[in-house]
């Protein structure tokens, strides 16, 4: 049975955010290469942090923050892809964005292979490529 969390970073168990830790080092760090120390960030301290949970385990995760006037979702992620998990999620983090943190305007960076992933969501591309943490994205935005 599957289960969509949301809370804020001081609302979350010490257990719940070692959950997200994890499942976040071994999709950033381990699978993609991403250096430890530029996965986690200040910015945990104050997102709303969305897990979709299967079997206790979180199969899909999205943080999201508002920062000059509009909202950011990050770190997003599945474990189990092919199944609308990181879609279930991403709908979710854009009514946190919105409901939440009252913001219309979203940005994402988005890594390149998964674009098409964010289109099909609404995002527009609004910036060239740019390399962040050795990968290459694009700045995609939604009104």
């Amino acid at each position: 049975m599957k289960q969509l969390s949301i809370h804020t970073f001081r609302q979350l168990s010490a257990e719940d955010f070692f959950r997200i830790c994890e499942v976040r080092e071994q999709v950033f760090v381990l699978e993609q290469k991403i250096t430890l120390c530029a996965e986690l960030d200040e910015q945990d301290l104050y997102a709303t942090h969305i897990t979709l949970s299967e079997e206790g385990a979180i199969v899909a995760y999205a943080r999201c923050y508002a920062e000059d006037g509009c909202a950011h979702i990050g770190r997003v992620l599945t474990t189990r892809r092919g199944k609308g998990y990181g879609r279930e999620v991403m709908l979710k983090a854009i009514d946190v964005c919105r409901e939440q943190l009252g913001c219309r305007h979203i940005v994402v960076h988005a890594q390149q292979q998964v674009i098409g992933f964010y289109e099909k969501l609404g995002f527009r591309v609004t910036s060239d490529l740019f390399d962040e943490c050795g990968i290459l994205h694009r700045t995609m935005e939604l009104e």
